[in-house]
């Protein structure tokens, strides 16, 4: 869900590296605190490291909860090299018979390599000698992201290992050179996603759908290209993967049956995407219908040209299984960007700068506007090369629109 990563970076910002100061500053303000607002010398210089977890405002554009991860303190660096922060989670409530309570994430960026775990990783840089006087947003946790052992309310564990950049390799390889120090913290938070050890033959639904609707994508230009096939392959096995041993093979088994039924009728002209929306309309997570989205835009991508026809099935699949609109268009930017810049021709201008055809004359004008606002202030910030030619296609496809619409 890469369009939820835009909205991450906004909460997280990088501020925090702004709120850091040296131990020398917090023995003065240590001072100046105890004799304005009283307690012990000793207890407003304490080194030892917090964190927290607040629920932050809503975003008029982002319709899921956030909640803020805070740190306060110091992490006690005496080195003169980056480091980095490198956050799991688990559910304390669950035993190891359970899978030893493993947070799954649904964000790839928010995930360990090669694996379906949450972790996020913050560079923090040099931090010698340095510590945050004052509660500082360093991360940010959405519910709706993840998928724990059970649902509803949970006690989970933050653990928030402190390495040095340099050596992360050695983290994900299970070796302790470059570790600096480990910190954990308890805190509760409703999951509302259906645990991986409970029974979810609706999850299961929805996944057999993505696959399905993922074929007719691969096939809406007429024909398969192999990386539209290996994408559909590899999004199977990374959903079996992270299943426990007493669900591999039920989902293998379905997740495959619905490749090899959906491939038979698409090649017969039977394959039905009004009546496989129909059947998850009203069933499944809001993030499990966010990762079929995601899947069918990459198969979408997979080639490297956006095609007309895939563009436009990929935004009535949004609307029959309930999903936003406008978060479509965040996660297909994010594809577009990516692919071969010859691809953005004006055939398909509509699909591909998110005009929805049921929208009046002001509505789209309104939204030609604010896109190429958008990209215009992202071509200025992208390396040379293929994004940046991307995010130039994009205005030229913009422009095209703006005389279209006047």
């Amino acid at each position: 869900m890469e369009a939820i990563f835009l909205i991450i970076l906004v909460y997280a910002g990088y501020y925090v590296f702004f709120q850091i100061l040296g131990q020398g500053a917090k023995a003065v303000g240590a001072a100046a605190k105890t004799v304005t607002e009283g307690g012990s010398f000793t207890d407003n210089f304490s080194n030892k490291i917090q964190f927290k977890i607040e629920k932050l405002p809503p975003n008029e554009s982002f319709k899921s909860d956030i909640f803020g991860l805070f740190v306060k303190g110091s992490p006690d660096v005496s080195i003169d090299l980056p480091v980095t922060f490198i956050f799991r989670l688990n559910d304390k409530e669950a035993s190891l018979k359970d899978g030893g309570g493993q947070i799954i994430s649904t964000l790839e960026d928010f995930t360990a390599p090669n694996s379906r775990l949450f972790e996020h990783n913050q560079d923090l840089g040099n931090m010698e000698g340095k510590y945050w006087p004052n509660w500082s947003q360093i991360a940010v946790l959405i519910p709706d992201t993840l998928i724990g052992p059970y649902k509803g309310n949970r006690k989970l564990q933050l653990q928030a290992w402190l390495w040095f950049s340099d050596s992360l390799s050695n983290f994900w390889s299970g070796e302790s050179g470059g570790g600096i120090n480990i910190f954990k913290h308890e805190f509760e938070i409703n999951l509302p996603n259906s645990g991986y050890l409970e029974l979810d033959t609706e999850r299961l639904e929805v996944q057999k759908a993505s696959v399905e609707l993922a074929v007719s994508i691969a096939f809406a230009d007429g024909s398969l290209d192999d990386s539209e096939g290996n994408t559909i392959k590899k999004w199977i096995k990374d959903i079996v993967d992270s299943a426990l041993p007493a669900q591999k093979d039920i989902t293998k088994e379905s997740l495959n049956a619905s490749l090899e039924k959906s491939f038979k009728q698409v090649q017969a002209k039977e394959l039905n995407t009004q009546i496989i929306c129909k059947r998850i309309e009203n069933i499944g997570s809001k993030v499990d219908k966010y990762d079929l989205l995601e899947l069918c835009l990459d198969v979408m991508a997979a080639d490297g040209e956006a095609d007309k026809e895939e563009l436009k099935q990929i935004t009535e699949i949004s609307k029959m299984i309930g999903v936003d609109y406008d978060e479509v268009i965040k996660m297909k930017d994010q594809r577009l960007v990516k692919l071969d810049p010859s691809s953005n021709s004006s055939v398909g201008i509509e699909e591909k700068i998110g005009i929805d055809p049921e929208w009046d004359e002001e509505k789209i004008k309104k939204h030609i506007i604010s896109e190429y606002s958008k990209w215009n202030g992202r071509l200025n910030t992208l390396p040379e090369g293929i994004q940046r030619d991307n995010a130039q296609s994009m205005l030229d496809l913009l422009a095209e629109a703006r005389k279209k619409y006047s």
